[in-house]
């Protein structure tokens, strides 16, 4: 007992001196406290200055955080207070040389303790990593993705179209509207977020247009279905997509621009009265009408903006803001008012008028005041005079004959620029210019020019990208923007512009409906045949547009005297086309295009002598005329993909010294293989000093085809089977200026690109893409090990920017010998691609830099040949000192590397120094990588180091079958830096054998942002890690208002996860966290979670996950064989939700459970409420499954239900109490199986 009181005692005693000694500083240390009150009082002063300068910095597009101007004023106060305090404390300075009491003294150096205290918390409170967030736009409102904006009197239409998605008794959307108010863009945005929300599986969309035609609509949808049709007639392709329709798929399908009642079922779409497929249909249309005739469940209109959203719109386009001069503002905001609330309308103007001084927009404002067009519906005058304005400011004649031109085709049609600039050409729309190229540049100019003007758009066909495929890129005009041009070609005397789409063009010409035109199109797919007197003393340009055989020999165009353009294009594949004789007569002819036809004879071409530009593209011809020399003004000969079966006369077509642009490729389709191919010869003959511009591939290449576009290169060289060794010096000219060279199967003994390829060939000063495929004899790009003369290697290609390599067998490396004489060549370097090079082990030198870099795929599988696997050799891809260099890296792709073992070498003399010096700094590394996958690499232990931190862009991740990884980011010398991934969307990790965990040793990732996670069969990743993976999605919520912290008595948390996947988890007991953990789990995005193989997993959610799952649409467990409940229930869940109507799975459409042995039920609906959306049902292989539902109340229906399949469940009785089914028995497909002890399902009454 007395040793107890001792050591009680003992304890006392030293807590006093502790007190004792703390107490003591306040007397005896007075000279410190007022030094380190300086000291943190100046810190303070700075970092304050710091943030004010960074608020002051911000603009009114961003608004200043509540918890930064909070910290400001709690600064300034403080250090008022401390300044208070030291001038206290100087004026009694006597008290610290014992001349004033103890008190006193204790007193003042109390207080400056705790001021010194509350200094060091506000400095470490104001390391603010961001002070602002975008400013919200009052009224309106910005939707992604790109710049579409989105206001008030448009998200009506939004909620209402998803309300109307959502309910399963519509299947047939209307939505209608003025042309040009936004319809296209806001139906887009729907299927997006109808996506988004998980409401559909798939969302298709296709375009009706004016002109309906049936099998391009039905082309558009199954190609985003993913179907391939063999039938050719529509009713065929029609019951191919019903079937597609009708799956188990949810499909929304978007019939964008319908202008009059549309037959579904011709197109193949499900209509008929109680269809119960998963499909539900949105169409847009200009007339409300065409919703009443097309029996739409709801008609949703379209209204245009308020005159308040318009002026704001109008500001963001014209860049008037609210600093503008009052009088300015005034003008703007009545043209505003002119645009009568058109989107179309307000971008065409605003753009127009921006920058401009102010009398020209009180001349535009009279303009559009005065404009009072009387020969269009009353409904598009208004619009009609806002666009013609936009059209009467382009200040260049050529501008507006290009917007005029570009309505000649069809809506909706995808116009590729350089037929643009061909015709153009043509029609002389730049007057005499020295070049092609020139004109090129200044038609360019006039597109671009109509895109800024919002008088013409970039066409979704730019967005295509492919590494290997140059996109040629297109344009497109709005419907509205169209009508106005042809309605402004109309008013014209001498510029009227017909655009056929109906009539036959046969008609037209005997009626001489076409006589006083200047332009003629005519897209009727049904007009094969032209046998009038074609008579058009003014037309100037004719295009015509055929999918079948054009018969136009008894024709005669002697009537056509002023004509310089000519475009015949065949939308099918070499169908005939019969030239009339009086073709040769066209003398003033200057663009000839004859697209896709099989022409047979093209020697009629000889008397056409003021031609420029001769297109044939993908035409079959016996030969090119030896005379074509004769044709002394031709400029631009296009040959791409042309069968020619007799003679290319290639030394012809080198005697047109005028040529400045060739193109010339052989077919593309091995039907053609009794045809021609330009071959090594044809170098010799075509050889110009003239040529600006060429694609020549020459040799049997099966290649992608070039685009012609604005990012193109100028002049591209492809050959195959070709001997270098035999080039000639007259050889050499094409090869020396090309920008974009393809070498497949080069011989000649060129062992290296640098300096032999580049020797042989004289020079390479112009190259910025390289493609070698399958050209054994190179053993590396660069070497420097003879370089001899050749001391600085990289200046050899000093444009050279893209890389790639295909299948070359022997390649070892990029750069052989030291690379110091190289280094330019890896520093300019952006692309990198390298498929199927067995032998290539070393392929960044270590000292490197790769400061330009941004995309790097290494892909041993092959392109034409996935299922072999012939794999890299590479052991390591960066070393540490290049890794340091990839600033730019955007991309990084590595698949089949069989002896990869890291990414990032650490195998270099000064590597632990370097690692060392990258912990201590946490220096930033891949700052702009933003996607990385990983496949089929099986000997690669860990992904990046530890210390890569910075990783703030990357958003995906992907590792598949990486068998000896066991960590995503760790190596040896790291254990302690969190790695934060703070924009990371999708992390996929697949058929990982020996994954331990995620970071090695204690660290944690942190991806608040993610949305998809998905973890199969990765066996040896632990419980905890999961549970990890899983936390490290979430962050703290606020309280909801009305809930003390009493009441809460613990964290709210909330996750962006949408997508996750568990599977082969044997060890799983918790998903989400420990059950006794007090966290409130919110999981408002969550809707698929599939858990499959965790055998030990007792149940799914827990009480306070159960609450926060409004999004969850489909739920599959599998393989559980421990799982007893879906729901911990208990006495906690019971008296929550007993007295409320919470329905805990409000959007479950899909339940699918299987293998789960001890599951006796699903869950208590009487409890958690009837999931009012379950549609499939799908239950098997539960031994101990009695009811697949509880519930104790009297009656309870399920009233989307559409599929349910029972199968091998033993001991099932029923469904549960008082289930009845509310559909009839026939409108539900009703599956059982094996299930012996079950009662029959009764209709409801």
């Amino acid at each position: 007992m007395a040793e107890i009181f001792i050591s009680i005692a003992a304890k006392i005693s030293e807590y006093a001196v502790d007190l004792a000694i703390r107490q003591g500083q306040y007397l005896f240390r007075a000279g410190r406290f007022i030094k380190n009150l300086e000291k943190e009082k100046q810190k303070l002063i700075s970092i304050l200055g710091s943030v004010q300068k960074r608020v002051e910095a911000t603009d009114k597009t961003e608004q200043v955080k509540d918890s930064v101007l909070k910290w400001i004023n709690e600064a300034e106060k403080l250090v008022e207070e401390v300044e208070n305090l030291e001038t206290e404390v100087e004026t009694n300075g006597s008290c610290f040389k014992g001349q004033c009491s103890i008190g006193k003294r204790y007193n003042l150096c109390k207080k400056m303790q705790q001021k010194i205290e509350s200094l060091i918390n506000l400095n470490k409170n104001g390391q603010f990593d961001a002070i602002s967030f975008p400013a919200p736009i009052p009224g309106s409102e910005y939707l992604y993705p790109g710049n579409i904006v989105y206001f008030k009197s448009t998200q009506k239409a939004l909620d209402q179209i998803l309300e109307a998605l959502q309910d399963d008794s519509i299947n047939l959307i209307g939505l209608y509207g003025m042309g040009g108010s936004g319809k296209t863009i806001l139906v887009k945005a729907v299927g997006n977020k109808a996506k988004t929300m998980n409401l559909f599986d798939r969302v298709v969309l296709a375009t009706v247009s004016q002109t309906p035609d049936i099998k391009e609509i039905q082309k558009e949808i199954a190609e985003l279905m993913g179907l391939k049709f063999s039938e050719e007639n529509k009713a065929s392709r029609a019951i191919r997509i019903s079937l597609g329709l009708q799956s188990k798929e949810r499909i929304l399908v978007i019939l964008d621009d319908v202008w009059a009642k549309l037959k579904l079922e011709d197109i193949g779409i499900p209509c008929e009265e109680g269809n119960q497929s998963s499909c539900k249909v949105l169409l847009t249309t200009r007339l409300r009408g065409v919703c009443t005739l097309m029996n739409c469940q709801r008609e949703i209109p379209l209204h245009l903006l308020s005159e308040e959203e318009a002026w704001m719109f109008f500001k963001e386009y014209s860049g008037r803001g609210d600093n503008s001069p009052s009088e300015l503002l005034k003008v703007a905001s009545n043209v505003a008012v002119e645009c009568k609330g058109l989107p179309i309308a307000i971008e065409a103007v605003g753009s127009s008028l921006k920058k401009k001084p102010i009398e020209v927009w009180k001349a535009a404002l009279y303009c559009l005041k005065q404009s009072k067009p009387m020969d269009v519906e009353d409904g598009v005058r208004d619009a009609f005079s806002c666009i013609e304005l936009s059209y009467n400011h382009l200040r260049s004649k050529r501008d507006k004959l290009m917007f005029l031109m570009c309505s000649m085709f069809p809506e909706d049609h995808e116009i590729f620029v350089e037929d643009l600039i061909r015709y153009g050409v043509g029609l002389g729309i730049c007057g005499e210019v020295e070049s092609i190229d020139t004109a090129r540049n200044q038609l360019r100019a006039s597109i671009n020019k109509l895109i800024n003007s919002c008088l013409l758009m970039h066409s979704d066909k730019n967005k295509e990208h492919f590494s290997n495929v140059n996109r040629a890129d297109h344009v497109k005009m709005h419907d509205m923007v169209r009508d106005t041009a042809l309605w402004i070609a109309s008013r014209s005397e001498n510029k009227k512009i017909l655009v056929n789409l109906v009539k036959d063009l046969n008609t037209l010409v005997e009626n001489g409906d076409i006589n006083d035109y200047f332009a003629v199109s005519s897209w009727n797919k049904k007009t094969n045949r032209i046998a009038a007197q074609v008579t058009a003393p003014k037309l100037e340009f004719l295009l015509l547009s055929s999918r079948m055989s054009l018969d136009i020999a008894s024709a005669s165009f002697e009537g056509l005297k002023e004509i310089k353009v000519m475009a015949i294009i065949s939308e099918g594949f070499r169908t005939l086309l019969s030239l009339p004789h009086s073709t040769q007569s066209l003398t003033n002819l200057q663009t000839l295009c004859l697209r896709g036809w099989d022409l047979d004879d093209i020697s009629f071409i000889l008397n056409l002598t003021k031609l420029e530009v001769l297109d044939l593209r993908a035409c079959r011809f016996k030969q090119i005329p030896k005379e074509i020399e004769r044709l002394n003004k031709l400029k631009l000969l296009d040959l791409q993909g042309c069968a020619v079966l007799e003679n290319y006369n290639s030394e012809a077509i080198g005697n047109c010294e005028q040529l400045e642009e060739l193109y010339v490729s052989g077919p593309s389709f091995h039907k053609d293989d009794k045809c021609m191919f330009p071959c090594q010869t044809f170098l010799d003959d075509v050889i110009s000093s003239n040529l600006q511009r060429y694609i020549l591939e020459l040799g049997p290449l099966q290649t992608y085809g070039h685009g012609i576009n604005e990012n193109s290169s100028v002049r591209s060289l492809s050959l195959k089977e070709f001997d270098i060794s035999k080039f000639g010096a007259s050889k050499m000219n094409l090869l020396q200026r090309a920008e974009d060279i393809y070498l497949n199967r080069l011989r000649g003994g060129c062992k290296n690109v640098a300096p032999e390829l580049v020797k042989a060939a004289g020079s390479m000063n112009d190259l910025t893409k390289l493609r070698l495929r399958s050209c054994s004899e190179i053993e590396c790009i660069i070497d420097t090990s003879s370089s001899g003369s050749y001391f600085q290697l990289d200046a050899l290609m000093p444009g050279l920017v893209k890389l790639e390599l295909e299948e070359v067998e022997n390649l070892k490396e990029l750069c052989h010998g030291s690379p110091m004489h190289a280094l330019g060549f890896f520093e300019k370097l952006e692309e990198l691609y390298i498929r199927k090079c067995e032998q290539l082990r070393n392929i960044f030198p270590a000292n490197c830099e790769l400061r330009s870099l941004k995309i790097l795929k290494i892909d041993g599988r092959g392109l034409y040949q996935p299922t072999v696997a012939i794999s890299c050799a590479a052991v390591a891809l960066f070393s540490m000192s290049a890794a340091k260099s990839l600033e730019q890296l955007e991309e990084l792709s590595i698949a089949d590397c069989k002896d990869l073992r890291c990414i990032i070498s650490n195998e270099e003399d000064n590597g632990n120094e370097d690692i060392s010096q990258a912990l201590n700094n946490s220096q930033s590394m891949l700052p702009n990588l933003k996607k990385l996958c990983i496949h089929y690499c099986p000997k690669l232990e860990f992904v990046l180091p530890s210390f890569c931190v910075g990783l703030e862009k990357l958003q995906e991740i992907d590792i598949f079958k990486a068998s000896e990884l066991k960590y995503i980011f760790g190596n040896e010398y790291q254990n302690e830096i969190q790695t934060k991934l703070p924009n990371l969307k999708s992390l996929k990790l697949q058929n990982l054998a020996n994954l331990i965990q995620i970071c090695r040793g204690n660290s944690q990732p942190w991806w608040p942002c993610l949305r998809e996670l998905r973890c199969v069969n990765c066996p040896k990743l632990s419980t905890s890690c999961v549970n990890v993976m899983v936390r490290s999605t979430m962050r703290q919520q606020h309280l909801h208002k009305g809930v003390s912290l009493e009441e809460d008595q613990g964290k709210h948390l909330a996750s962006e996860l949408e997508q996750v996947e568990f599977r082969g988890f044997s060890e799983l007991r918790f998903i989400w966290s420990d059950p006794t953990n007090r966290q409130i789990l919110s999981l408002q995005h969550l809707q698929y979670l599939k858990v499959d193989g965790c055998a030990k997993l007792k149940s799914i959610f827990s009480a306070v996950i159960l609450r926060s799952l409004p999004e969850l649409t489909s739920l599959v467990i599998q393989g559980c064989n421990e799982l007893e409940e879906i729901v911990s229930e208990n006495e906690e869940l019971h008296h929550d939700l007993s007295n409320t109507k919470v329905v805990c799975f409000p959007k479950l459409r899909n339940l699918t459970v299987k293998n789960c042995n001890k599951l006796k039920s699903i869950f208590c609906v009487s409890v958690l409420g009837m999931p009012p959306q379950l549609s499939y049902l799908h239950i098997s292989d539960a031994a101990e499954l009695v009811q697949v539902f509880r519930n104790s109340s009297d009656k309870i229906v399920f009233p989307n239900l559409r599929e349910m399949k029972l199968n091998k469940l033993p001991c099932l009785v029923d469904i549960c109490i008082g289930f009845e089914l509310l559909q009839p028995m026939k409108a539900v497909k009703i599956m059982v199986d094996q299930c012996p002890n079950f009662t029959s399902i009764s209709e409801a009454t």
